[in-house]
């Protein structure tokens, strides 16, 4: 870390714009596991509030049934970190239970911006504008990742050999490296949506066959 502060001290003191952004990038990845604990210290605090107003005997009927949905919206929630309300939750879980296990869990988490339930209807919003964003984010993170890692051997092997760095420096390998996986990540939401439309096109195809099928004499 004190390596980190001293690059990050030069490249403000220099300008460099580029070195700082992607070493904040840096500093918050590495650290991003200390903030795991914190939120699921919240999660648990909401649902012992919420218990704790379903054990109390002031609650009446009508506000005790209100407490047991939002409870178990919280125990979903805790469980699976999708927070949804009864109807698009069960529409949700009905998609994956039918998927049979072609679309794993996860997919659902990452899509959760895309998801809409609207009039009884589970819908995921995935214009083509965000599809091709998608790809364009994954095909420009799947081809500077390895640019990245080549830069990074070529590096270490001038260092070695030459004892100097080629093409600049290690900040070049840095921006590389930052930049695919920041791509590749930031397409994996609209990646998910896309997966679970797909899903849903396919299920909805599959009710449909039985109903269109000609009638045998």
């Amino acid at each position: 870390m004190e390596e980190f502060t001293r690059v990050l001290a030069e490249g403000l003191q220099k300008g460099n714009v580029l070195l700082v952004i992607a070493l904040l990038v840096v500093i918050v990845v590495l650290n991003a596991h200390k903030l795991h604990p914190i939120l699921v210290e919240r999660k648990r605090h909401r649902l012992k509030a919420v218990e704790a107003a379903l054990n109390s005997e002031w609650v009446q009927a009508q506000e005790r049934t209100c407490l047991q949905q939002q409870a178990a919206t919280e125990h979903f929630h805790a469980a699976t970190g999708i927070m949804l309300e009864k109807a698009p939750r069960d529409a949700l879980l009905k998609i994956y239970e039918r998927s049979e296990g072609r679309l794993p869990f996860v997919h659902f988490k990452r899509a959760v911006s895309y998801v809409r339930y609207e009039k009884g209807e589970f819908e995921i919003r995935l214009g083509r504008f965000e599809r091709w964003m998608m790809l364009a984010g994954m095909w420009t993170g799947l081809l500077l990742v390895p640019v990245s890692l080549a830069l990074f051997v070529l590096t270490l092997y001038a260092l070695l050999v030459w004892g100097n760095e080629p093409l600049g420096s290690w900040k070049v390998w840095l921006f590389f490296n930052v930049a695919g996986w920041a791509s590749v990540v930031s397409s994996r939401p609209a990646y998910s949506a896309n997966r679970i439309r797909k899903e849903m096109e396919r299920q909805a195809g599959a009710q449909a066959e039985p109903d269109n099928a000609p009638a045998i004499q």
